[in-house]
């Protein structure tokens, strides 16, 4: 049987990342029929004659702006360009410039009143797509018939419908197409880097159905669920359903566009899309390095002491990380404040940033969009879907504290802010420049939006708690669950403190499925620590309550690799994929686990698998070049894994550069921590006033 398995396999060519476009290094492609029309504004003129409402929607969405008008886009594109090249930017053209892209545009200087320029994402960009692929960077094929027929005849409500409704326009992978991204030597960078991935943050997630990462269950939505909710057609649409349209707004978290606009609607509705998608708890404290304590209104203080809270954020709603999108320059912060009785706060910290920090070769920080500059990720705190993360928040109390004073509170609230100050800076002082202040004039001619680069970068408390430290309290099952799933990925000597939260996880659990939680989080933790039995024994017990899920088996694979008990390893995550066949590090570790026990064949399976999910993964790449080699494979099919492996390896000065990054800039190490710990600081003088 293994022998016709190895026959099998060896008939096929590798699974290979998709690297032919006409538009290289941008994956957009086209069909047959013939040269691809040029999206530009006038399909959407032209289709907003029948789609008014659709029309009126986009023209408020961040899609409409998404080309050169968006000044925070044309800054970042415009240095790639002259640090770099023009074919270079290309790859950004593939999802925000389809008019400049398919029309040569993007060969050349692009010019401020170019009407190509400014289409944004526009009608044609999405209803002509015919496939799609899992590589980003605009995989997708644009088919090339006019959008209305060209015979009288043919032109028909229902010929229009098929023209316009294809295949891929009801799916995530459409979405996906776009919104997930790569860099390479190609697109002016040293190596590989791997940045946005919406797309695959919400294939691996709950609301996909896929549960191999921790037991959690909600009702699936994809993108278009979240993104593209129905809403009542004001405008008479053609194409509305009982008075309803899928609304074309695509609200997400683009707050700062609506106000550089001055569009008080849309920023309103942006904010509320974004209220409640996280929220914050104070979660845990401690007093003078005692022992931690379940709750943070379970802490008593005096005057002197020194304390801890441990602030979690839980990713309630959003079907992929919070922030999403470019998790480098995301602005979102945790602010926390130690407040008297009376409200007077006495000490603040706005430290912790929901974003991701990248570094280029030197381990400087990069802040205002240099991609072509990007090395390597050194930390990331942002939050996946249905899951947490933490920082540590230590307080000085001050000693001349009166006793009105008391009882003190804490109070956080996750603040939440398009992009970084630094880019938005840039763009506010290109804005002054006479190329940006042209391509500002044009803009507004041709699209109709006013934009102000220099406006205030809007600030959205999107949620907040408060703890008032009275010495008691009572803990909810998802608090201290919440706080054990953020503890659960810190640094092995913190796993004591993890394990003791998932202790009080199972301490104030109420349900049959609460009960079972606990248990594969104290598994999850014996696990790490290697010890098997234990680890086994608990995993058992959650079974037993919750059932089989591919959580229980992807920990039970977890255990095995954890002391390299391989082929049981590899078994267990067999199982995981059944179950959750959609999550990529599944078959990352059930392809490392099968090819350390020696079993090729099943190695090369499970590692295209994963690469089918995501073309570019560097484990699955890695274990089928050395699967086919080991296999025996033709010279010239090991030589093209070979190739892919290589070419998409992680950058090999990744971690000298994060090393650089902890050794020269201030805070990089600290923050490098998976909880990492700040001080807040004094506001005002330490001793009350008598």
């Amino acid at each position: 049987m293994i022998l016709s398995l190895v026959a099998t396999l060896l008939a096929v060519e590798p699974v290979l990342p998709v690297d032919q476009s006409p538009w290289a290094p941008g994956l957009l492609s086209q069909d047959e029929r013939g040269k691809l029309p040029s999206a530009s504004l006038d399909d959407v003129k032209v289709c907003g004659s029948c789609h008014m409402d659709v029309a009126a929607q986009w023209r408020t969405s961040a899609h409409a702006l998404a080309s050169f008008t968006n000044p925070l886009y044309r800054v970042s594109i415009e240095r790639l360009r002259k640090d770099r090249g023009f074919k270079e930017s290309r790859m950004c053209g593939a999802c925000h410039d389809l008019a400049l892209l398919t029309s040569g545009g993007l060969d050349q200087p692009v010019a401020p009143g170019d009407p190509r320029a400014h289409a944004g994402v526009s009608c044609t960009s999405c209803h002509s797509a015919v496939h799609a692929t899992l590589d980003g960077n605009g995989s997708l094929t644009l088919r090339s018939d006019d959008a209305l027929p060209e015979r009288v005849e043919d032109a028909t409500v229902e010929n229009h419908k098929q023209r316009v409704a294809n295949a891929p326009l009801r799916t995530a992978e459409l979405c996906g197409g776009c919104h997930r991204a790569f860099l390479s030597q190609a697109t002016g960078n040293g190596s590989a880097f791997f940045g946005m991935d919406d797309f695959g943050a919400w294939q691996r997630s709950a609301f996909n159905h896929s549960r191999a990462d921790r037991p959690d269950d909600v009702k699936a939505r994809d993108c278009r669920g979240c993104h593209m909710p129905k809403e009542p057609a004001v405008l008479g649409d053609v194409a509305a359903k009982k008075g309803q349209i899928v609304s074309h707004r695509f609200l997400g978290s683009h707050t700062s566009l609506a106000v550089m606009r001055g569009d008080d609607e849309t920023r309103k509705r942006v904010e509320d899309f974004l209220r409640g998608s996280v929220t914050v708890d104070l979660a845990a404290a401690r007093v003078g390095g005692g022992p931690w304590l379940p709750t943070a209104s379970h802490a008593s203080v005096k005057g002197g002491d020194s304390l801890e809270i441990d602030v979690v954020v839980f990713n309630e709603k959003v079907g992929h990380r919070f922030p999403g999108s470019v998790l480098d320059n995301q602005g979102t912060t945790v602010e926390v404040e130690l407040r008297t009785s009376e409200g007077r706060v006495l000490a603040r910290s706005t430290d912790h940033q929901l974003r991701a920090e990248i570094v280029d070769l030197e381990g400087e920080p990069l802040h205002e969009r240099e991609t072509h500059r990007f090395v390597a990720p050194v930390w990331n705190h942002t939050v996946p879907a249905r899951d947490a993360r933490a920082a540590r928040i230590a307080f000085e109390i001050p000693p001349g504290l009166q006793p009105r004073d008391f009882p003190l509170s804490v109070h956080a609230a996750v603040v939440h802010r398009t992009r970084l100050p630094e880019l938005h800076t840039l763009a506010c002082q290109d804005a002054r420049t006479p190329n940006g202040a042209a391509f500002l004039a044009a803009g507004e001619q041709l699209t109709g939006h006013r934009i102000d680069p220099c406006a205030e970068v809007p600030s959205t408390v999107i949620s907040s708690a408060v703890a008032t430290l009275r010495g008691q309290g009572k803990p909810t099952f998802d608090s201290v669950w919440r706080r054990a799933l953020a503890l659960s990925v810190s640094l092995q000597e913190y796993l004591g403190e993890a394990e003791q939260a998932f202790r009080f996880a199972r301490d104030a659990a109420k349900t049959r499925d609460e009960r079972g939680r606990a248990a594969w989080g104290l598994a999850v933790i014996a696990g790490k620590r290697g010890q098997t039995d234990e680890a086994l024994r608990l995993l058992a017990s959650a079974e037993q309550l919750l059932g089989e899920l591919p959580s229980t088996w992807r920990t039970r694979g977890d255990i095995y690799a954890q002391v390299w008990r391989w082929p049981l390893a590899a078994e267990a995550y067999r199982r995981a994929a059944q179950l959750a066949p959609q999550d990529v590090s599944v078959w990352q570790m059930l392809a490392m686990s099968e090819a350390s026990a020696g079993r090729f064949p099943q190695a090369l399976e499970a590692a295209q698998a994963g690469i089918r999910l995501y073309p570019r993964d560097a484990d699955c790449l890695r274990v089928q070049a050395l699967a086919l080699a080991q296999l025996g494979a033709p010279e010239l099919v090991r030589e093209k894994s070979l190739a892919a492996a290589l070419e998409w390896r992680l950058p090999d000065d990744g971690p000298a550069a994060k090393g650089k990054c902890s050794k020269r800039i201030v805070g990089c190490a600290e923050r490098r921590n998976p909880v990492p710990r700040f001080t807040a600081l004094p506001t005002g003088p330490l001793a009350a006033t008598p």
